[in-house]
């Protein structure tokens, strides 16, 4: 079961306000096709900007959101700095947006995408959605304040403001018979912050039905938006990175060393295949990647269940630092 890819518009010009929650009902089309991906374009008219981020419109999409008519949640509240990063893991490439600049932009882009695929797989159709299954799939947006854009706050909003483009990537035909069935559901997710002072670790989920691929952390200083970064990049200071459940030890006392070499082979390129240093986060400072899948099958992927506890915890030598978590893999369908 393989058939052509298709790409196609569902929305354009939707206009988004800030700091709102939008959610998106009955307008992406179920007809069993199989979907690659969710592709979100957001174009901006911002001018007279003090102090850009550079990454602005990132830090600006606070929260996606995709759940199915059967109560499945696929992507819970990733922000839009967690798919950024998400999206140059899997592409080997940063997502086409424009660098906000102090003079102002008359034209400001941002692309995210929103996978169901994952290349790694020796599979990949087996987490494809299939939309057969569902009379509708809901997507969610948040959006944040003009703050998000520039540390001076200090951003004109000209007409039509935010507004956004949904694509889909998907088979064009329906998924049919016993070959090329999905057997899971894509599934990424971020966790709260954490102050590495108080609590250097994260409690992941346990549950039957959920499978991870991986996960990344990244390091930063004190800032109070989830996954954001200061303006140079984040912080190398975490060692001793450790996995362990109530079965076993994944990760034991990992290093900064060893994770330096898993980070690059991720490093974004430019579309001449150049690796742009003012990239966030090209500059791979603060990352740590671990991948439990690197060519297999979802059969390989870390399980959570029956666990009593499962701790990802880390040693961090500066303690005003903050770490963010996102981890992405599969679950099973309802």
């Amino acid at each position: 079961m393989y058939y052509p890819v298709e790409r196609v518009r569902i929305l354009a010009g939707e206009l988004m306000a800030p700091a709102t929650i939008r959610t998106f009902t009955n307008i992406l089309p179920l007809d069993g096709c199989g979907w690659y991906k969710i592709r979100l374009h957001f174009h901006a008219a911002l001018a007279a900007i003090v102090a850009p981020y550079t990454d602005a419109m990132y830090r600006w999409i606070k929260a996606v959101t995709v759940r199915t008519s059967r109560g499945e949640t696929l992507v819970n509240a990733v922000p839009g700095m967690a798919l950024y990063r998400l999206n140059c893991y899997l592409n080997h490439s940063t997502p086409a947006h424009t660098h906000l600049l102090a003079a102002g932009n008359a034209a400001v882009e941002a692309q995210l995408e929103i996978p169901f695929t994952f290349n790694f797989l020796s599979r990949k159709e087996d987490t494809i959605l299939d939309t057969g299954r569902y009379s509708n799939v809901e997507l969610q947006i948040t959006t944040g304040t003009i703050a998000d854009l520039s540390a001076a706050g200090a951003v004109d909003w000209t007409a039509p403001g935010v507004t956004m483009c949904i694509e889909l990537v998907r088979t064009m035909a329906a998924i049919k018979g016993l070959d090329g069935k999905p057997m899971a559901l894509p599934y990424i997710s971020t966790y709260p912050l954490v102050h590495v002072d108080v609590t250097p670790y994260w409690d992941l989920e346990s549950s039957l039905d959920l499978g991870l691929f991986g996960f990344f952390i990244y390091n930063r200083g004190a800032m109070p938006i989830p996954f954001c970064c200061l303006t140079g990049g984040g912080s190398d200071v975490l060692t001793d990175v450790t996995l362990r459940d109530s079965a076993r030890t994944w990760l034991s006392l990992v290093n900064f060393s060893t994770f330096q070499q898993e980070r690059k082979e991720l490093l974004p390129y430019n579309d001449a295949g150049i690796l742009v240093a003012t990239e966030i986060p090209t500059s791979e400072v603060g990352m740590y990647p671990h991948w439990f899948v690197r060519n297999g099958s979802v059969n390989e992927a870390y399980p959570t269940g029956g666990k009593a506890v499962s701790r990802l915890e880390f040693v961090n030598a500066t303690a005003t630092q903050e770490a963010d978590l996102c981890v992405f893999g599969m679950r099973a369908p309802r």
